[in-house]
């Protein structure tokens, strides 16, 4: 996810599927600032939630859509 251009390419895939689950693994990444879902979810559809990732491997962040599903609780 830290690859340039990484955030606009999930922005267009986001809104051209209308997707209301979205699931990335091995996004080798400690921590997801606001400014990233803002740049990729202007509209804030879509609740978003991640595990870091242990060093350079592992990482999901995850995304469900607010305006067909709600969200109760999350485990990990």
């Amino acid at each position: 996810m830290s690859k340039k251009g990484m955030a606009g390419m999930l922005k267009e895939l986001l809104s051209d599927y209308d997707v209301d689950f979205i699931g990335l693994q091995e996004t080798m990444r400690k921590h997801y600032p606001d400014s990233f879902f803002r740049k990729i979810d202007y509209g804030k559809k879509i609740a978003w939630h991640w595990i870091p990732s242990k060093g350079k491997s592992g990482g999901i962040l995850c995304g469900i859509n607010i305006d067909r599903f709600e969200v109760i609780s999350i485990m990990e």
